[in-house]
Order: C-alpha cells, then sequence, then structure tokens
C-alpha cells in the first residue's frame, strides 16, 4: 500500500488559491501566545500527593505529536492546593516538552489538566487556530533543538520558546491549513499505525519461533517430558533440565564504578565500555583501556538494572564493562553461545513478566544462578542456530523494510507540516 499525495503541496495551493503568503505576519509567541505557562511535580514520597488524585497530570513523556485523549497520571486536589506553580490548563491547550526523551514533541489535549516542570503549555486562546499553532510547533521542531541548552540534558527553555516567530496568516487561512493537514496527516498517520501493527506482529512470530525451537526442538515427532519449567511446559524427553550456574559464569567488571561518563571523556580510546543501555550496541564510550579479552570466542552481555534489565546480545574481543551490566560465559565447549544467546533472550524476557510491576526490574547474579533451562545436546543446538539464524533472518528483513517505510512516511509528515505551515520561522 503507498501513499501518493504527500509530495507536494500544489494540490493545496490550487484549491486555496486566495493565500497570500506575503500577507502572513512574523510573530514572537510570546505576542501572540498569552499565559504560557509550565508546572511542577508533587512529592512522590507524599502520597496525600497522588493517592485517589482525580486530576489529569500529564507528562512530557507522553507528548507523541498527536491529540492527547487522556493522562495516565493524576494528582490530588491537596498537591493542587500546595503546589503554586500547578494550574489547571483548559482542554485544546498545546503542550510541548521543553527536555527529556520527547523533548520538541507536541501534543493538543483534548482534556483539563495539570502538567509538570518539562512542559510547556499554550493555553487556547482567539489570537489562534489551536491546531495550525498545534502544527507549526512540530515544524518548527528543529528550529528549537538548535537552540536547546544545557550538556548531559539538553534543555529547551521556556524563554526560548516564547522567543521563537513563527509566521501566522488570517484566522480563516489558519483553519484551512488546520483543516489541509488533518486530512492528509490523518492518511499518513493511518499507514503508520497499520505498518507499525505489522511489525509487532512480525516480532510476536519471532519470539513464538525462537521459544518453540529452545522448548520443542526442530523434531516435532519426538517424544516429550515435563520440564518442570512453567512457562516452557514439555520439552524432547532425551533433553536434560539444569541450573544455568551449571553451564555458565557471570563476570562484572572489576573497575566498573571509575568508568564515568566524565572519565570516559578524558581516557578516549579503541575499546568500547559496554553499559546497562541498549541503544548504540549498548556502548556507553570508548576508551583507551580494556579490562576484558574474550579473542574470537563469543560472550552474552546482560543489562542488569533497569527499565530494560535481562537484555542480552553476543559480544567478543577487548572490552570493558561498566555499571548495571555483565557478561555470561561458558564453561564447557558443549554449550554454544550462539544458541545460549536465543534461548537466554526468551528466557529472561519470560522471567521479566513474573517481576511485580511496582518493583524496579533487576537481574542479580543469585537470581541467574536459579534459572533452569532445557539443554539439548550440541548437535541439536548447532542445528537450531542455522534454523532460527534463516528463519529470523527473513523475518528482520521484513521488519527493516517495514521500519524504513515507517521512516519515510514520518520524513514526509515532517516536511509536509513544515511547508503547509509556510516555514514559520526567522531567527
Amino acid at each position: 500500500m503507498t501513499y501518493k499525495r504527500i509530495n507536494s503541496l500544489n494540490s493545496f495551493h490550487k484549491n486555496h488559491n486566495n493565500i497570500d503568503l506575503c500577507s502572513w505576519k512574523k510573530q514572537r509567541l510570546s505576542r501572540v501566545c498569552k499565559n504560557i505557562g509550565s508546572g511542577t511535580t508533587p512529592n512522590r514520597d507524599n502520597s496525600l500527593n497522588f493517592t485517589n488524585g482525580t486530576i489529569p497530570w500529564v507528562l512530557s513523556g507522553e507528548l507523541d505529536d498527536s491529540i492527547l485523549l487522556k493522562s495516565n497520571y493524576y494528582i490530588t486536589e491537596y498537591a493542587l492546593n500546595k503546589y503554586p506553580s500547578l494550574k489547571v490548563y483548559p482542554a485544546n491547550s498545546i503542550v510541548i516538552a521543553m527536555y527529556g526523551s520527547t523533548i520538541g514533541k507536541v501534543s493538543i489535549l483534548r482534556f483539563s489538566s495539570t502538567v509538570n516542570q518539562a512542559c510547556c503549555v499554550f493555553p487556547p486562546s482567539e489570537s489562534y487556530d489551536s491546531m495550525f499553532l498545534f502544527y507549526s510547533l512540530i515544524g518548527i521542531r528543529e528550529k528549537l533543538l538548535s537552540l536547546a541548552v544545557g550538556g548531559a540534558q539538553a534543555n529547551i527553555t521556556m524563554d526560548i520558546i516564547k522567543s521563537i516567530k513563527i509566521a501566522f496568516p488570517s484566522k480563516a487561512e489558519q483553519k484551512n491549513i488546520s483543516k489541509y493537514l488533518d486530512k492528509e496527516i490523518g492518511l499518513i498517520d493511518s499507514l503508520i499505525r497499520k505498518r507499525t501493527s505489522l511489525n509487532k506482529l512480525l516480532k510476536e512470530k519471532k519470539d513464538t519461533l525462537i521459544l518453540d525451537s529452545i522448548s520443542k526442538g526442530l523434531n516435532k515427532n519426538i517424544s516429550l517430558k515435563s520440564s518442570e519449567i512453567i512457562y516452557l511446559g514439555d520439552v524432547p524427553i532425551h533433553w536434560s533440565i539444569k541450573r544455568i550456574s551449571h553451564l555458565f559464569k557471570t563476570v562484572k567488571g572489576k573497575s566498573s564504578q571509575k568508568l564515568t561518563k566524565s572519565f570516559c571523556q578524558k581516557n578516549k580510546g579503541p575499546y568500547p565500555v559496554y553499559s546497562g543501555k541498549t541503544g548504540g550496541d549498548g556502548i556507553m564510550a570508548c576508551i583507551n583501556t580494556y579490562e576484558f579479552d574474550t579473542g574470537k570466542q563469543n560472550v552474552i552481555l546482560s543489562t542488569t538494572v533497569g527499565a530494560k534489565a535481562m537484555t542480552i546480545k553476543t559480544i567478543l574481543g577487548k572490552f570493558n564493562l561498566s555499571q548495571n551490566c555483565m557478561i555470561i560465559v561458558p564453561k564447557s565447549e558443549e554449550y554454544l553461545t550462539s544458541y545460549f544467546a536465543y534461548c537466554f533472550s526468551m528466557i529472561f524476557q519470560l522471567e521479566r513478566v513474573l517481576i511485580p510491576s511496582y518493583i524496579k526490574p533487576s537481574f542479580r547474579k543469585e537470581d541467574f544462578l536459579k534459572i533452569k533451562i532445557p539443554i539439548p545436546p550440541l548437535k541439536e543446538q548447532e542445528n537450531i542456530v542455522k534454523f532460527l539464524q534463516k528463519e529470523l533472518g527473513k523475518i528482520d528483513t521484513l521488519i527493516a523494510l517495514s521500519s524504513k517505510f515507517i521512516l519515510t512516511l514520518n520524513d514526509k509528515r515532517t516536511a509536509l507540516i513544515y511547508l503547509a505551515t509556510n516555514k514559520g520561522i526567522v531567527s
């Protein structure tokens, strides 16, 4: 399925030939948008601020360039009265993230709400069409990000946002542009949702394929026995069941505490420092010394703390380990690292489900040593790896193509908004 209507704004200009781009007035947001504000975070240790709260409280992490129909968080009347910086903004307010993982993202609220300190809010006004301003703020994101200040955490200050100039046409023209973008962006978003759903289904298929292979093997006609592992069920009768501690050992970095970002910045070099992060191949930085050298032997890297705890990947060569990660090393050549990377990726995922939601995910050595897994003979391990590499490779190709299409759609979405709002940026 393709979308061919977003290559230019020609059709828009033909249907709205009364637009006079020269008449658009470039004005600072602070002059057009009155009562721009923000919010705060009440003390989380005081249950009176949150327990049985009924007042919506929007966090910057919820902003995603869309219309927000509800918030996932609520505060109490007690908190609202206790914190003067908390204000209930009316429905149709526009919110932009000033810092954090969603910096620059925008949402328009369809409900009255308070916000945290990372949100900048534009209350609705008769001076402008709210949807036009919503789209305009998305269109100037690159400009805003280029003005961000701060080191480790970039920050778009409220003063920066207020100082930005946007080209405002007449109110009638704003509404026309908003209606046009509502229609066109709606079509693009529909395609993005379908592709995103497809990727989710493909990833679920990958998980199912891995789980079936590491619990049932490739020979579906063989007799089975109980694994006594709740989430695995029956396994081939000739497979053994052992604790991971019999097969592997875990190792953490002895110098991990000193490998801070500051230290790494001062000691740059070719050797990676793996950390608990999962972006950038798990590499926090590269320095001029190394603690580990596995040669050509693959070992398994696992994160140990946080939202991505128990995420694994295989690594080899010379490297260092920072905090919040460890390596898992086989004790014998009878245990194929590439097979157990598949095995651990699925079993750890299933183990994570058992962690109560109110507990911060963590993966300790003690937890690791208690886990039991089914062990096929070495030859079967090799055959399963070959099978999974082939079949998962096909699925990964489909996911990559779909993800590339999503990126293209997002680029077209951004370009369309930027053009339709008349490149409303001046220094």
